[in-house]
């Protein structure tokens, strides 16, 4: 299982996201977006997650700020555990982890 998790700020809670095999998820300030993200520079749906065979890819939806991995702004990225993807003023780090069970 993928996870995405905020890098820790003083300002800010720390956000968990959990990526299922075969999952494809939104994220957005939409109340439509699978995961909403309300903060500074993030679209209302501003990119799409997508799990697959192991794999974790972002595809940015025509964001009006772009989305970046490690720092460089992509369209479409595989990522990998270590990853730091970027959603407006919000950054994630990548980890896989083993579902328990």
């Amino acid at each position: 299982m993928w996870v995405l998790r905020t890098v820790e700020t003083d300002d800010d809670e720390t956000l968990t996201f959990r990526l299922l095999p075969g999952g494809m998820k939104t994220f957005g300030r939409a109340q439509t977006a699978d995961f909403t993200l309300d903060r500074g520079l993030v679209s209302r749906l501003h990119c799409r997650i997508i799990n697959t065979d192991g794999r974790l890819e972002v595809e940015d939806l025509d964001s009006t700020n772009g989305t970046f991995v490690n720092g460089q702004q992509v369209k479409r990225k595989v990522l990998a555990a270590g990853d730091k993807l970027r959603i407006g003023r919000v950054e994630l780090t990548v980890a896989e982890e083993q579902a328990e069970g």
